[in-house]
């Protein structure tokens, strides 16, 4: 299995948000869905409203974590182009990279929020928990609005010179 490592990371000015929503969770969901296998197959009964908690909280967890994994420099790259060109173009392609993966983030961020204010405004509910929709769907923004915060923080620390891609190695 391949792991990467990087020498010497500064410290964030962000603070763990990401980290303990999505740590809660992931908790909560491996929590309501063994409670909901004992109820069905020890009781005999069911929960109508845990598989949708479980569904919501897992998403939740993904979005919100992919934020988590930006901070760690653990999100899936290809690293071939840096692998190639490695030293010369190494800095640079990782700085478009970033430069990029923050203006996906800023599109999907404001289309998130006025999707969640859309859904605010017809007042639509979930199927079993009856809550507000635009719940679920705040996680988009949410998430994607911290990873993009993460983004430029190392986007920063690349032009800086803080970090240098060069130093990633893969194992």
């Amino acid at each position: 299995m391949e792991s990467i490592t990087m020498k010497s990371t500064p410290k964030s000015m962000i603070p763990d948000v990401e980290m303990v929503i999505a740590s809660v969770s992931l908790v909560m969901m491996a929590g309501i869905t063994a409670v909901q296998v004992f109820n069905r197959y020890v009781l005999q009964s069911s929960l109508d409203w845990s598989e949708e908690l479980a569904r919501y909280l897992f998403i939740w967890a993904v979005y919100v974590g992919c934020s988590y994994a930006t901070q760690m420099d653990r999100h899936l790259e290809v690293t071939i182009l840096r692998s190639i060109f490695k030293g010369k173009f190494a800095r640079p392609l990782t700085i478009l990279a970033s430069i990029i993966t923050v203006f996906f983030c800023a599109f999907s961020t404001v289309l998130g929020i006025k999707f969640v204010i859309f859904l605010a405004g017809t007042g639509q509910k979930t199927p079993a928990l009856e809550v507000s929709a635009y719940w679920v769907y705040l996680c988009m923004p949410v998430g994607l609005g911290f990873m993009g915060l993460r983004t430029l923080e190392r986007l920063w620390w690349l032009i800086t010179g803080k970090i240098n891609p060069a130093e990633i190695e893969i194992n």
